[in-house]
């Protein structure tokens, strides 16, 4: 599943590194602060339409630049991620055998947080 915010926020992290601006001088330039601005290149508040214009005439860029998603997404999950730098197939074997048991014990913790709550007697 592709996360939009981190999508937004790595174009705007990049193309202000390319162009050697500063959070607090996005931030200035809002009129917010910059734990702000740290929260939306970080995720933890969105960029709302109005900020998103602002920003890509701060950056001096088209929203859609902002908004395009890279040709290659970058692997999230770590064991995939690390398959790539293996060489050998018995290595990637080996890996696709702890990404199998990390998922089962995950399903397996899922499970039993489902039962313990549905064991709990009903309140009326």
């Amino acid at each position: 599943m592709v996360n939009t915010s981190k999508i937004i926020s790595g174009n705007i992290m990049n193309i202000m590194k390319q162009n050697g601006k500063k959070q607090i001088d996005l931030a200035d330039y809002l009129g917010v602060s910059k734990q702000v601005i740290s929260k939306m290149l970080t995720g933890g508040r969105m960029i709302n339409a109005i900020e998103l214009q602002k920003i890509s005439e701060f950056l001096g860029t088209s929203m859609e630049d902002l908004v395009r998603r890279p040709e290659v997404l970058k692997e999230t999950n770590a064991i995939k991620a690390f398959m790539g730098k293996v060489e050998t197939q018995e290595a990637k074997d080996g890996l696709g055998i702890a990404d199998e048991i990390a998922n089962l014990i995950c399903f397996y913790a899922r499970t039993r947080e489902n039962v313990e709550e549905m064991m709990k007697p009903w309140e009326a």
